[in-house]
């Protein structure tokens, strides 16, 4: 059973029915378009009690967080920042459940989201940044080599071009051009000291509704892809898949396979990387597991230190955005839960759950006086 399935369980028991699938694409072939008339938050054509969408690096965390505030009624859906900042401005189409929402209806007013709005801040947007996260450059713990380059000087015994090996490795000169994605496809091509270095790179990422991806593409400057690299999208009927795959089918996930169907993309790209020592991928630090680690970039290490201070290079804050929607009950007492509104230690809970989750607190909870989710203004305060 994927994630959502065991949350709403409750809820399809009482129902008799089953778990929905949630899409990223703006099709709305065959589903029904919600219009303005229609309540805050989503149910998937009945099967969710108080869904909302946001960042799927934000999956666990977010669920937890629930858990602790003792909320009801809500339910985490993740897929991505891009589906819930679409949500949260009623900017474009979600599916659940054969059911289009989202499209001209602002169908939720809070958004987990591992990166800030897109564009221009439009009205009713409020930034909230909560914590820090790295966008790792994740290999496998077996790998011999420890760092990437991205800047001049290019180490001895690689190839001088491209000078970024992170960019030429995924998007060769940021096109995706099959030529530029030539100069690094192999371990001896993009970094120093590979066990395997002649063999090829089997590179993986999130899909395009992922605000990890955004990051990325604005870290990197990659606006297209190389073609050979692998997309993890979710699917909340058959666990996370590679796009390669029909809607409620993985090749990655279920049993027997390498990713569980309840882990988040962001977890089962970790678990890809550990069961493949060619493989690279970037995500979040909730990938971590066992078998997989990070390379310094450049030298410098995805420590809570550098990412606090911003040393490491590819840094970002994490975020729990606002809109000005119709706010249910429930988003409301988990934002004042979040926040402190009614108890300052609530906020203090929160940024442990973060914590917990592997996220960096913005102000080292070592302090005194502790001052939790101090992260400064986003874009749109």
């Amino acid at each position: 059973m994927n994630k959502m399935g065991k949350l709403v369980l409750s809820a399809l028991s009482v129902l008799g029915i089953t778990a929905c699938a949630v899409s990223s694409t703006d099709s709305t072939d065959e589903v029904e378009v919600l219009g303005e008339s229609q309540d805050a938050l989503v149910t998937c054509n009945g099967t969710v009690v108080g869904g909302f969408f946001g960042s799927d690096t934000l999956d666990d965390a977010i669920t937890s967080a629930i858990a602790a505030s003792g909320v009801t009624n809500l339910t985490y859906l993740g897929t991505g920042s891009g589906n819930g900042e679409k949500c949260l401005r009623g900017s474009g189409a979600v599916t659940c459940g054969g059911v289009t929402y989202c499209n001209g209806t602002k169908n939720q007013t809070i958004a987990p989201m591992s990166r800030d709005f897109s564009g221009a801040c439009q009205p009713g947007d409020k930034s909230n940044r909560i914590a820090k996260d790295a966008v790792g450059i994740w290999v496998n713990s077996a790998q011999s080599a420890t760092n990437v380059t991205t800047v001049a000087p290019v180490p001895a015994g690689l190839p001088a071009l491209p000078v970024d090996k992170v960019k030429g490795a995924f998007c060769g000169d940021g096109t995706g051009s099959a030529a530029s994605c030539a100069l690094t496809d192999t371990w001896g091509e993009f970094v120093v000291g590979s066990s395997s270095s002649s063999s090829a790179l089997t590179l993986y990422r999130r899909d395009d509704a992922s605000g990890t991806t955004d990051a990325f593409k604005s870290f990197t400057g990659c606006t297209n892809f190389c073609a050979g690299v692998k997309v993890v999208v979710p699917d909340t009927v058959a666990g996370c898949r590679l796009s390669t795959d029909a809607a409620g089918t993985s090749s990655i996930a279920g049993s027997g396979k390498t990713c569980a169907t309840a882990d988040s993309c962001t977890v089962c790209l970790g678990k890809l990387v550990a069961s493949n020592v060619n493989a690279v991928a970037y995500a979040g630090l909730d990938a971590a597991n066992a078998g997989a680690k990070t390379l310094t970039v450049d030298g410098t290490a995805a420590t809570a230190t550098n990412i606090r201070s911003g040393a490491y290079k590819y840094s970002r804050y994490l975020y729990l955005n606002e809109g000005n929607g119709s706010r249910s009950v429930a988003e409301q007492d988990f934002r004042d839960w979040a926040f402190g509104a009614l108890n300052p230690a609530d906020k203090i809970a929160f940024e442990n759950v973060l914590i917990a989750n592997g996220f960096i607190a913005c102000t080292d909870p070592a302090n005194v006086p502790r001052t939790a989710l101090n992260c400064g203004a986003g874009a749109c305060p």
